[in-house]
Parts: C-alpha cells; structure tokens; sequence
C-alpha cells in the first residue's frame, strides 16, 4: 500500500483571471458591470501623457461617464512615502472602482493604498504576516504591463520604509485583485533588459515554489507549466518584442508562477534578492538572476527528481547550468561584484538574507556559512558547469 500524499494548503484568492491580446478593451464591460461611478487609475510614470494612459480613460469614461482621477506612481520601488502619495489622491475621491496599470511596483502601490483607506493609520502599521485587515468596497482590477511579479493575482506586496534600507512584507487576501486583465499586447513597449529582469523574476518564482519545502500537488502543475513556458518564450519575447505568442506565454507563465508560490512561498535566492535591493538598489529581477543559478547549485542535492525537471524545462544538463544558460540567453550573466564588490558588504548581505522567512522554506537548509559560499559563488559569472554542487 502506498503512502499518502503530503497535505497542504492552497490559497487562491483572486476572483478571475482574463487574458486576452488587446483586452484593455474589456475594462469598459468591466467597469459597465461592477457599476462604477467613481474610477481611480494607478499607473506606472512612463505611461503619462502617453497612448495607453489616455485609451483607459476613454474606456472608463464611456463605462462609468465619469473622468477617471489618475495617479502616477514614481519610476523606482515603492516604498511608505510613495504610498501615502497614492492613498491621499484615492482617498480624497471614495472609489468604487480601482484599476492598477504597470509593473509590480505599480501594482503593490494600488494594493496596499487601496486597502489602506479601509484601514486607517500610518502604512506600516498594517505590514506583517496574518494581520486581520478590513476589506475595502472598490472592485481592484490589475493590468501587468510586464511578465514578472505575478502581482496581480498574490495577496502580498512589498514595500521600503521611506528613508531606511528596511523592506516591509504586507500579506492579506483582502488584498488580492479581484481582476486580473493578462493582456500581453501592453509589454511590447517594454525595454529588452526590463523583458529580462521581469522575466527572470517569473522564472525564480517558478523555481523556488517548485521545489519549496512548502510545494504540492496542487502548485507543483501551475509552477512546471510557468518553467516550461519561460524557458520556451522568454528569450523569444527578449529578442522579438513584437511577439504575441511569446509575450502571451510570458505573461501567462508569471500568473501561473504566483499562483504557485503564493501557496508554496519561496528560497534562498529570493532571501537573497530582496537585501541586494534594499542595500545595493539592485532591480529585482537582476538581483533574482545573479542568485538563483548559485541557489539551484547549493540546493541541487537535496531537489531530488525535481532537479532534473528544471535541467529539462530549461534545456540544461543539470539544473543550475540551466538556469544560468537562460540568464546569458537574456543578456543578465552578470556576477555580484559589479554591485557587492568588498568582502564587507558580503558578510553584511549575507546576514540580512538569513534573517528572511524564506530561508525556512528553501528545500536545503542552509546555514550563514551556506549563505557566504553562495555569495561568494555569485561574484563572477558562471556557465553552470564549473559551479561544485556542495
């Protein structure tokens, strides 16, 4: 008699996820349909005055005969000035419709602001794991302009507390977008580096929920679709931006990515990513790309029959030399001593990756010395094969 399976936990608490080339167009049937009359649009800076800013405000316009007020959300991570901003142009307008249009950071900033004008207070009172928060009435709509965060179906966001190098987590399911509206049509303007930083973030998501000491049978599918999709599409859509299949797929792979680590959380390279952005102002994809090869590496032996389905969703002999072919492919074989250059800093990066919550959750347990070692493997780039699997 075979044992039984693993129990676990799946947490799902987007409503629906539309996807659809050139569906910007629905936001008026989805505006008509939630009988809006009070619109609020969150965009990325690079969209203002631009076509895209003003084709949602027509749509809006003819939905909910209303002029939608707009904020734009600066170019750079947000962080608690940059969402007070955006919550003081929400709150003085009550929405009942909010749509966010961007990448993640835009994302995270309608996210988090929205919820806090039903959760009065500063916006670092509501960071944190299992917080109870109040819902708020506005039906959220997300529309990713890049294939990377997944945001737009995860209950999380992050978020810099202004004037300090101390990142801030916010999780809670009344946070999650209602809509998600996939329309790959909107990433082709996106600069090729943007494409593969974006992209790699999808890919380590993928990875690290794949192999998660929280992973199951229910995320495992949404995790091995997103690395397959990638590894086919994401150097397509980098060399071709005009690519409807491959931005399509790329999209779709980031969505199905955050599905699964929404439930499975993620690893080391992650615990890694998120101190080389705070400290070093590293862009996130980038500081996803430069760990997670060294990650997979260290992480190989304890990845069982796991490893060799990443090796083969990336096209690789092992799965570290995978991963780090496709990060060449998309120009990102960089090493971390462009950014991390003095033994110092390492030791100073390598503390505050062990203090993440998702150090627990990486397949190998690893140690400070585990986590020296793999900085110490990132500094120069590698093609896989010459890294020691420990």
């Amino acid at each position: 008699m075979s044992k039984a399976p693993d129990s676990f936990i799946f947490v799902h608490s987007n409503r629906r996820v539309i996807c659809a080339w050139e569906g910007l167009t629905q936001l008026a049937e989805l505006a008509a349909q939630a009988k809006a009359r009070r619109p609020v649009v969150v965009m990325d800076a690079f969209f203002q005055g631009g076509t895209i800013a003003a084709r949602v405000a027509e749509l809006l316009r003819s939905a909910t005969r209303a002029e939608a007020v707009f904020h734009y959300v600066p170019l750079q991570e947000p962080d608690t000035g940059s969402i007070e901003a955006c919550h003081a142009a929400m709150s003085g307008e009550t929405p009942d419709l909010i749509v966010a249009v961007g990448g993640g950071s835009t994302m995270d900033t309608a996210k988090i602001s929205r919820l806090m004008l039903a959760n009065p207070g500063p916006v670092q009172d509501m960071a944190g794991l299992g917080k109870r928060l109040n819902p708020h009435a506005s039906l959220l709509v997300a529309v990713p302009t890049t294939a990377g965060t997944g945001s737009e179906v995860s209950e999380s966001a992050i978020a810099g507390l202004a004037g300090s190098n101390v990142k801030l987590i916010f999780r809670s399911q009344e946070m999650t977008p209602q809509i998600a509206l996939l329309d790959a049509s909107l990433s082709t303007s996106a600069p090729p580096q943007v494409t593969a930083g974006s992209g790699y973030d999808a890919v380590t998501h993928a990875v690290e929920a794949y192999v998660s000491k929280a992973a199951s049978m229910m995320t495992d599918p949404f995790a091995e679709s997103a690395m397959h999709l990638l590894g086919r599409w994401l150097p397509v859509a980098y060399r071709e931006p005009n690519d409807a299949r491959a931005r399509t797929a790329c999209l779709v792979a980031s969505c199905q990515a955050a599905i699964a680590f929404n439930s499975a959380n993620l690893g080391l390279a992650h615990a890694i990513a998120a101190p080389l952005g705070a400290l070093h102002h590293v862009p996130h994809g980038l500081a996803n790309a430069l760990a997670l090869p060294a990650v997979t590496a260290f992480n190989e032996p304890a990845m069982g029959d796991k490893a060799q389905a990443v090796a083969a969703a990336f096209g690789g002999t092992t799965a570290a030399q995978a991963l780090a072919r496709l990060r060449a492919e998309v120009g990102l074989n960089i090493g971390l001593d462009e950014f991390v250059p003095s033994e110092e800093a390492r030791e100073e990066l390598a503390r505050a990756a062990m203090k993440s919550g998702q150090v627990r959750m990486n397949p190998r347990p690893a140690t400070l010395d585990d986590m020296r070692t793999i900085l110490q493997d990132m500094r120069t780039p590698f093609d896989g094969q010459a890294m020691l699997r420990r």
